[in-house]
């Protein structure tokens, strides 16, 4: 998935517009609904898996 806009949590954490989101938590994303259901467990934080310019970055998201 592309990632278009960034704001907010996501923003702090490094992502960027152009990020293509491969994975939540070590669970491969491959539809919006996918994160959306990730993004709506209770957990305090979680690590995104992007690939950006060729490389693979995890960052790590804190929520709440």
């Amino acid at each position: 998935l592309v990632i278009e806009k960034v704001s907010g949590i996501a923003e702090r954490a490094g992502v960027q517009a152009g990020d293509l989101l491969l994975a939540i938590n070590t669970t491969s994303v491959t539809t919006t609904e996918q994160v959306r259901a990730l993004a709506a467990r209770p957990d305090k934080s979680m690590a995104l898996l992007v690939l950006r310019d060729g490389s693979r970055l995890f960052l790590p998201l804190r929520l709440g």
